[in-house]
C-alpha cells in the first residue's frame, strides 16, 4: 500500500504515541542521521557540456586503446 505524506505522518505519530523508550531512541537516531547527513561534494557541479565533453574524451581514449583490461588490472592489484 503507498501512502500519500499525511498519512505516512499520522501513522508516524501514533507510533511515537505507543512507542517505548527503545522505539522513540531508535527513531531519534533515524532521523538526527538523516538531517546530519551532507548529500554535497567539494566544488563546483559540471555543466551539461562540460559533461558531454566528458564523455567524449572517454570514448576517444577507449577507441585509441588507451584502458586497463580486466586482465591487466587483476594483474596490478596482485602486486598490491
Amino acid at each position: 500500500m503507498i501512502m500519500g505524506t499525511a498519512q505516512l505522518k499520522e501513522e508516524l505519530h501514533q507510533y511515537i504515541e505507543q512507542g517505548d523508550k527503545r522505539l522513540l531512541n531508535m527513531m531519534q537516531a533515524i532521523a538526527k542521521a538523516y538531517f546530519e547527513e551532507d548529500f554535497t561534494l567539494p566544488g563546483n557541479p559540471m555543466s551539461v557540456e562540460d559533461y558531454k565533453n566528458k564523455i567524449r574524451e572517454a570514448k576517444s581514449n577507449v577507441a585509441a586503446g588507451h584502458f586497463t583490461t580486466q586482465e591487466d588490472l587483476e594483474k596490478e592489484m596482485e602486486q598490491w
